[in-house]
């Protein structure tokens, strides 16, 4: 069950490359009203699809983001909110919640996937608040980030 209070709603920033300890690794910024930063390491599929929602690049042929969204818009599904609800040893776990004919579903999945999702249905994304707390840094906290498309050329 969802309740906004409990939640920061957040805004996605972008995707970077940043060091991960073993190496250079795609991580994307998720920032709250009140200046505080989530990064969430993911793959690099996911940062290419997330990157291309924040440019509304669209692909010759969908991807697969792309084509879940195409399969909930004809099955007249609409994504109501993405929630980052979880942190455990390091990983997160966020859900979507989808509306069907006026009944809200909650649906486990990867915060990557949801973020991409979130972006192409201009969905609201939120990430629980003691999250938010516990491991949000400032943004003048961030360094060592190198901007994903530079390095993607």
């Amino acid at each position: 069950m969802f309740h906004e209070e409990e939640y920061s709603k957040v805004e996605v920033r972008g995707v970077y490359l940043t060091s991960n300890g073993l190496g250079m690794a795609p991580v994307v910024l998720l920032e709250d009203d009140g200046g505080k930063v989530l990064q969430i390491f993911i793959g690099v599929a996911e940062a290419l699809s997330i990157h291309s929602a924040l440019k509304n690049e669209i692909a010759p042929r969908p991807m697969t983001h792309d084509l879940f969204v195409s399969v909930l818009d004809r099955l007249r599904i609409d994504v109501a909110r993405v929630v980052v609800d979880d942190l455990n040893e390091g990983i997160f776990y966020a859900r979507l919640f989808l509306s069907i004919n006026g009944e809200e579903i909650e649906i486990d999945a990867r915060p990557s996937d949801s973020i991409a999702i979130a972006l192409r249905t201009k969905s609201e994304i939120y990430v629980r608040t003691d999250i938010m707390d516990v491991v949000g840094v400032n943004r003048e906290e961030l360094s060592n980030f190198l901007s994903f498309e530079d390095e993607l050329l």
